[in-house]
């Protein structure tokens, strides 16, 4: 994996977050419900994390997703300066 492929995955992270769940996630990104689940998973494998606490009332993000979440958009936002 490189760089860029880790930026995609942070921007995921934060499309999940800002959409609600992961299904409206993938709706929005017009991509398949476990493709982004798997992506998700391959984050919290990475960070050595869960970011998301999921129950069958949605999801909440966890401390380490709270402190992801900040650095992500942060990362973010540099690398499109950079571009």
């Amino acid at each position: 994996m490189t760089a860029f492929d880790d930026l995609a995955l942070l921007r995921l992270f934060v499309r999940i977050v800002e959409a609600g769940n992961i299904s409206a996630a993938a709706r929005g990104l017009r991509i398949p419900q476990p493709t982004l689940s798997r992506h998700l998973r391959t984050l919290e494998e990475r960070s050595g994390a869960t970011l998301l606490q999921r129950n069958t009332h949605g999801m909440t993000l966890t401390e380490a997703g709270r402190r992801l979440l900040a650095d992500a958009r942060t990362m973010l936002a540099h690398a499109e300066e950079a571009e």
